[in-house]
């Protein structure tokens, strides 16, 4: 069981799937109308990176009319970490189909915000404290990413509070920006117009999470979506949430900052975003 829970989440079989899915979603999206987008609400599950994608990707998929190709629009995909243009995330933001879930790593951008809406996209952002991210990161970087164009440069340092470092600072290039750069660029999502923003922290809380979850029906049928009943949905909901079946997952949970990162560490951050710091 374990061994074949590996295999789906290997990258070769997932880019695969993905490639074999491309065929059934360009003739959904020929196939598509303009109403078809508010009949059945595209969901657009966009994050921080390392701040719990897939968590909020089963969430969006219990959705009714969800349907999952496997597609993925990443600002700057991991193998190259070329930053893409507006042009060209705007007409992969054109090419979702009515219906279709897909995880994102899209900066906060206005154009981005408004090619969401011409697609009546269903938005949803999840981002988590800063700290465990550079964290969960460094370890993903070294050991977990082989395809990542970081991954080298990460596994090559052997102390892991110099991962660390490396995940702060940077490598210096435009390529893999400080810390600060990289995660202030997705963070305006919190508070833009048109798109739900939800904590990690927010979503690991059974309490709080029976708030969000009511939070996300109420804007699918907002945006024109169908809910028969919406008390089996939240069970559906919670039931999905599984995540071991993330192929990024990692344990350690919320506040792993505070075991994991040296005080020099911590200290070099405080320094950089001192504004993480107010807890």
């Amino acid at each position: 069981m374990l061994k074949s829970r590996s295999l789906l989440k290997s990258a070769p079989v997932r880019k695969g799937r993905t490639l074999f899915n491309r065929i059934p979603r360009r003739i959904a999206w020929i196939q598509a109308r303009s109403n078809d987008y508010h009949a059945s609400p595209p969901i657009v599950v966009n994050s921080l990176p390392k701040s719990g994608t897939h968590l909020l990707m089963q969430i969006a998929q219990t959705l009714p009319g969800a349907r999952y190709y496997g597609s993925f629009i990443a600002q700057s995909p991991s193998l190259s970490l070329r930053e893409r243009s507006q042009d060209q995330l705007s007409s992969m933001i054109d090419a979702i189909v009515p219906g279709e879930v897909l995880g994102a790593h899209l900066h906060y951008s206005v154009e981005t915000q408004n090619a969401l809406s011409r697609r009546n996209a269903l938005h949803l952002f999840i981002w988590r404290d800063p700290r465990d991210v550079i964290v969960s990161e460094a370890h993903y970087l070294a050991e977990m990413n082989r395809w990542h164009a970081m991954h080298q440069s990460f596994a090559a340092l052997k102390d892991p509070q110099d991962r660390i470092k490396l995940a702060i600072n940077g490598d210096g290039t435009d390529r893999y920006r400080c810390a600060k750069d990289r995660i202030n660029a997705y963070m305006h999502w919190r508070d833009a117009p048109g798109c739900l923003s939800f904590s990690y922290e927010e979503l690991t809380n059974q309490n709080r999470l029976l708030a969000a979850l009511e939070r996300i029906m109420d804007r699918f049928e907002t945006l024109g979506g169908k809910i028969d009943d919406r008390d089996e949905l939240q069970q559906q909901m919670i039931k999905a949430i599984d995540p071991g079946k993330s192929h990024t997952f990692n344990k350690g949970g919320t506040g792993r900052w505070r075991k994991e990162m040296s005080d020099e560490n911590v200290a070099l951050l405080k320094e950089m975003m001192p504004e993480i710091f107010d807890d």
